[in-house]
């Protein structure tokens, strides 16, 4: 009770901002957060899969999803990470961490902050993320940040908006002014930060294949403005705005995605998948692209994987396009920061206060969603084991979800599923946090046979 009412007074002084700025936010597009590209080239830039740019494969292959949650979401996923460097597998020279064969990290509003810091500095996230982000009052700074006279005044002109200034307290207190190019030039993880087309409803991950399609360059575009992107929620937060450049630096939609759409008939799901990448290069009628919280299009950073597989055509077609290497595990992990509905409502004929109205309607959006992805996500990959295996490959598939509703103990379930989806939470919480995610992974029987695998 005492953290709703918390939660409740937070989002009505978020909203009365939103309100001060929504005068003139119409404007903001005036202000795009992109640079366009001079001339399209396949291999310029932070691509999804591109071997030169990663670290190698490995021994396994090995696929991380954060869900969205505020630093719920992202303590959570911190604890996984740290059991994934605490995982010690047998390696080349000798013992290596489970985390030095991770792949690909996916992540959405809360879960993009560990994503991408990871991305960006591997294990110094270990030494620095606690203080910088876990453990700082975010939602605080960013609210009396607003509420300097300055910045109020800014936010009633085109030049400032209330994402504009999350997005540049990120770039100052956690992210140090990376760039998309620092991400490249660190060689770590795939990084998927993904957010949501405002106006379509789907998803939109930042790389440079999908800026490719807007003309726009992704190397001086900093890590904080895409993770401000990915976890602005709507009212609270205002949307990030890119500009389109389509049509102004040769880019031609490659031949396999041409090939999708010209067999639409015979798998729709793929030209479907094909089409929403694509629509992008329509800019007479998408001049801007209005950017908020991935959470609405994909609560847990799958749909990127998902679409992927269904635009190649399969696992196997996806392999040969890009040159992926084939390895004898192939592992999904799902950090599942997800929460229950509010029980309270039920209990009382008084019609809902408006942070209450706003959580519900999008929690339960987001739960059926997550559902069917999940569902999604497992067939997915059962099929690709499969596919690969008649193909000679020697794999086995892991799907390893790590989420609350593991948790034996009722109560100890109801604590976390009870906790706000904020951007600050008690040192204790985020410590139980991490723990739960760290124990929750360990105890996973399908972990456990990963790992056994690996030895």
């Amino acid at each position: 009770m005492r953290s709703t009412g918390r939660l409740e007074r937070i989002c009505r002084v978020a909203f009365v901002l939103s309100l001060i700025s929504m005068p003139l936010t119409g404007c903001v597009g005036f202000n795009p957060a992109n640079v366009p590209l001079e001339r399209f080239d396949p291999d310029h830039g932070y691509r999804s899969i591109d071997r030169t740019q990663h670290r190698d494969v490995g021994r396994a292959t090995l696929f991380l999803a954060f869900s969205g949650g505020g630093t719920r979401a992202a303590a959570f996923a911190y604890g996984v990470l740290e059991e994934l460097r605490d995982t010690m597998i047998a390696g080349e020279g000798g013992r290596t961490s489970l985390l030095e064969e991770v792949d690909t990290i996916s992540g959405v509003s809360g879960g993009s902050f560990p994503a991408a810091y990871y991305g960006l500095y591997g294990d110094r996230i270990f030494e620095e993320f606690e203080g910088r982000f876990l453990k700082r009052n975010i939602q605080g700074a960013l609210i009396w940040r607003a509420l300097r006279p300055w910045n109020m005044l800014r936010l009633l002109t085109p030049w400032l908006s209330r994402s504009d200034l999350a997005s540049r307290y990120y770039d100052e207190k956690v992210y140090d002014g990376a760039t998309f190019a620092d991400l490249r030039e660190a060689k770590g993880p795939r990084i998927h930060i993904n957010a949501t087309d405002l106006s379509s409803g789907e998803r939109f991950t930042f790389n440079q294949n999908t800026f490719d399609v807007i003309c726009s360059d992704l190397d001086p575009f900093p890590i904080s403005t895409a993770v401000a992107a990915s976890s602005a929620v709507p009212m609270v937060l205002s949307p990030i705005t890119l500009e389109n450049h389509a049509g102004s630096c040769g880019f031609r939609p490659p031949g396999w995605a041409l090939k999708a759409l010209a067999e639409a008939d015979a798998n729709p799901r793929r030209a479907r998948a094909v089409e929403n990448f694509l629509r992008l290069q329509d800019r007479e009628h998408k001049k801007y692209i209005h950017l908020v919280d991935g959470g609405i299009s994909d609560n847990l950073g799958l749909r990127a994987a998902i679409d992927a597989i269904a635009i190649a055509g399969g696992i196997e077609a996806l392999r040969e396009i890009h040159d992926v290497e084939v390895t004898s595990q192939l592992a999904v992990i799902v950090v599942n920061a997800e929460t229950d509905p509010n029980p309270m409502i039920d209990l009382s004929a008084a019609a809902p206060s408006f942070a209450q109205l706003m959580n519900s309607v999008s929690g339960a959006q987001i739960r059926r969603y997550n559902f069917e992805t999940l569902i999604t996500i497992e067939e997915m990959l059962e099929n690709a084991g499969r596919e690969l295996r008649a193909r000679g490959h020697d794999v086995s598939t892991h799907m390893i979800t790590v989420s609350f509703d593991e948790l034996e103990d009722a109560e100890e379930r109801r604590y976390f599923k009870r906790m706000p989806t904020s951007f600050h939470l008690s040192d204790r919480k985020v410590d139980d946090l991490r723990a739960a995610g760290r124990r929750l992974l360990r105890s996973s029987r399908e972990f456990q046979r990963l790992v056994a695998a690996l030895q």
